[in-house]
């Protein structure tokens, strides 16, 4: 089975010039215009000057919209040109669907959307008159937004921004929300934790991402970078970084209300976001973590470079060091360090994986979540490294030996992503999963409200770019 070419810009901000071609799981021919397909359909309208607000105003959009985007007489959407008005709607579809594909092959099934009994189709709005993302009942869309240099960025073409909005439909579609309807600050910081996440394994799915990676740190992930960097609006902003050293103390006042507001004990205004920021930072740090290991199995890494178990504070200070390391070694084994990464970037799928399967919406916690991602990590074959993960997550002050977890077994093997395109687009596509939840659920609801997107919202860097000056 061959499936349905699309061009897109995974990193947008990273000197990608022209559009990058991909494949989708689906076949040729099966992708209808839009795009559409029987899980989701794009669309751009002409003038849609105001925000999905559920439940007053929720999908399908009825006015008037863009000429939608039409496969070529292969079925496929590579043809289109990046300054043809339907390129957008391509665009944001093949991010949605990409994204879609990799975490079904994670979950090993087909995603059966939260909505699906009202919407059995999410709706993808590739462009809105507003300066933010969201995700909600049966719809994502996407506005735009100037940047500091005054170029206008528009998130229908920012990959990591569909991603994250694609992540949070699949938790809810997994996972639900709390019966009593009243998510917790929690559960909502997990929700924006994990759908950043699910963008960052996403986007290390395409080879050149990784190829560019490596080039771009030197094979040294600790220095700032496109994968840290998330939602990229220029060169030097982007909406978060997950390379960050926040804590659970710096977020301590942090609230939700009952109402689903957000309050600030520091003055900060910070909200779901920033009480994200330690989840995060350390299943970032893992993923590092994780790298070096497989570095070190391969004899690819120095003894002088080998920085697993080191505190922040000593890798900031032989960083110098590390990276001039790091390059030589790159230099000489750069097929080592594109499968080291791979098999990291899997190894945290699969963990957050299984975070995933586990999760009870009602009792969701940074420790329950960072227990369940250690045992995971040592049911796949880290166990020899278990005690640094377990240091990770309790130097942000997460206790990961708090909850006792089931270790059971499991055979796991990274997978090219020929396999995973073929796993998807023929094996998980007969399985449904039962619907445990319904849109009309107040939960959601709440929830909707709680998880409002701030991608309007972006830090400038404190530090510079790897490739463009010395590294932090």
């Amino acid at each position: 089975m061959h499936g349905t070419k699309f061009r897109i810009f995974p990193k947008p901000e990273e000197d990608w010039l022209e559009p990058e071609t991909i494949t989708l799981g689906l076949a040729a021919g099966s992708i209808g215009a839009g795009p559409s397909d029987a899980a989701m359909r794009t669309i751009r309208p002409v003038s849609k000057a105001l925000p999905y607000d559920p439940p007053r105003y929720i999908p399908p959009y009825t006015g008037d919209c863009v000429a939608p985007a039409m496969p070529n007489v292969l079925g496929h959407f590579d043809h289109i040109a990046v300054d043809d008005p339907s390129f957008l709607s391509a665009h944001m579809y093949a991010c949605a669907r990409h994204t879609l594909e990799t975490w079904e092959h994670y979950l090993g099934h087909r995603v059966r959307w939260w909505h699906a009994e009202l919407r059995p189709q999410l709706e993808l709005v590739s462009l809105v008159d507003w300066t933010n993302a969201q995700s909600g009942l049966g719809f994502v869309e996407a506005g735009g937004k100037l940047n500091d240099f005054g170029q206008m960025r528009l998130f229908a073409l920012n990959f990591d921004v569909i991603a994250h909005e694609i992540g949070h439909t699949v938790l809810f579609s997994e996972i639900g929300v709390p019966a009593s309807g009243a998510p917790s600050a929690q559960f909502m910081a997990f929700h924006e934790s994990f759908s950043d996440l699910v963008s960052l394994i996403a986007v290390l799915q395409f080879p050149s991402v990784i190829h560019k990676l490596l080039r771009q740190t030197h094979g040294n992930l600790y220095a700032l970078n496109m994968l840290s960097r998330i939602g990229e609006l220029s060169r030097t902003e982007q909406i978060r970084i997950a390379d960050n050293t926040t804590t659970m103390a710096d977020v301590a006042g942090i609230r939700l209300t009952p109402a689903g507001d957000w309050i600030d004990l520091q003055g900060l205004e910070r909200n779901a976001h920033g009480l994200a920021q330690p989840l995060t930072g350390a299943v970032f740090d893992i993923l590092v973590e994780v790298f070096q290991d497989g570095l070190a199995i391969r004899g690819a890494l120095p003894g002088r470079a080998d920085a697993r178990g080191w505190s922040r504070e000593r890798v900031a200070g032989e960083m110098l060091s590390l990276h001039a390391l790091s390059a030589q070694s790159l230099a000489i084994a750069e097929r080592d360090f594109y499968w080291a990464l791979s098999r990291a970037r899997d190894l945290v799928g699969i963990a957050m994986r299984d975070v995933i399967r586990g999760l009870r919406p009602e009792n969701v916690t940074f420790d329950h979540v960072a227990s369940r991602f250690v045992a995971s990590a040592e049911r796949h074959g880290q166990s020899h490294i278990a005690s640094d993960l377990h240091k990770i997550f309790a130097v942000r002050g997460m206790d990961s030996r708090r909850v006792v977890i089931n270790q059971g077994s499991n055979r796991w093997r990274a997978m090219t992503y020929a396999e995973r395109v073929q796993q998807v687009s023929v094996a998980s596509r007969g399985h449904a999963q039962g619907c445990r939840c319904r849109a009309d659920h107040p939960g959601f609801l709440a929830a909707s409200r709680a998880v409002r997107h701030a991608h309007g919202h972006r830090e400038k860097n404190r530090l510079q770019i790897v490739s463009e000056a010395e590294p932090r």
